[in-house]
């Protein structure tokens, strides 16, 4: 559905309460997910405990058997058509986290904002969206100078210091939870999908490197030769090392953003490109066959 379209349609008239429950679930499936992925060289006993807890597995499938079930009730609930909610239907089972925003019953175009409901994606949206998270995601980044800090100043003491290598892990699990959620919302918010994934690529590889640490890891684990674990374990530490210079990458970009002025600059950017763009259409229009749009309405007047 076209953005105007969204804009001049009514707001989905669906249950709030419902909603807000199941962006919850969703954000504690992320949750569950994000404190067993690695992020560093620490937590490693932690998450082998979990991993191997009954519980962990149970809470995970839970969540998303709940997630699952309300998605294939919210089908009959949809007025697009079975396509657009088949295809919401498959990415919420894909990608549970993506509930918090999207729903099976709700059509395309529209996200849940806890506290102001359905909101239409598209500028408008994501500039709210930008400044609500804006200090929450800088207060975020900034915990990885206390984790650099500890890391780099106790060194291999971690390895007999358990309680702060937890610290350090649970903190560290916090800060891709922040991000994954972040990027959620703005994805959601944002009609040109591509283009915000290529502009945020940082943010993107930081979601993913721990993904693909963890399972390279557990393919790896297949294996009994030593040298082939000793390989993932150094891959693991490098994929690391390059996730934390990401986040403090990103860390300065944030401090950047926070200045007025370069706010302002990339506002203008933005606008002006947005006009090129409006040229280019318009260009492309007058090239099109057939009768323009003045020339029909001249004849009519006739």
């Amino acid at each position: 559905m076209a953005s105007s379209d969204v804009l001049s349609a009514s707001p989905p008239a669906c249950g709030g309460l419902r909603h807000g429950v199941m962006a919850t679930v969703a954000l504690g499936f992320l949750a569950v997910l994000g404190v067993i992925l690695p992020h560093g060289d620490t937590g490693e006993s932690f998450r082998e405990a979990l991993r191997m807890h009954p519980w962990y597995g149970v809470t995970l499938v839970g969540l998303w058997g709940v997630i699952g079930m309300e998605a294939l009730v919210g089908l009959r609930m949809a007025t697009d058509g079975w396509r657009a909610r088949w295809r919401r239907f498959f990415l919420i089972l894909l990608l549970p986290p993506l509930r918090m925003t999207t729903a099976t019953s709700t059509r395309d175009g529209w996200l849940w904002l806890p506290g102001h409901g359905w909101r239409p994606a598209g500028p408008v949206t994501t500039l709210k969206l930008e400044h609500k998270l804006a200090l929450p995601m800088l207060v975020l980044t900034l915990l990885v100078l206390p984790v650099l800090g500890v890391e780099f100043g106790a060194g291999g003491a971690l390895e007999t210091r358990p309680r702060l290598a937890l610290a350090v892990h649970l903190t560290t699990s916090l800060i891709w939870i922040g991000f994954t959620a972040e990027f959620l919302w703005m994805i959601s918010a944002t009609p040109q999908k591509l283009d915000y994934c290529v502009r945020n690529w940082v943010n993107l590889v930081i979601i993913l490197l721990p993904l693909v640490a963890f399972l390279r890891v557990l393919t790896m684990l297949r294996f009994l030769r030593a040298g082939q674990l000793l390989r993932a374990y150094r891959l693991r530490t490098l994929q690391s090392r390059v996730w934390r210079l990401l986040l403090v990458f990103n860390l300065f970009e944030r401090l950047q953003q926070r200045n007025p002025e370069k706010y302002r600059a990339g506002l203008e950017k933005r606008i002006g490109e947005m006009e090129e763009e409006l040229v280019r259409l318009r260009e492309k229009l007058e090239r099109c066959p057939g009768e323009r749009r003045e020339d029909r309405l001249t004849t009519d007047g006739h």
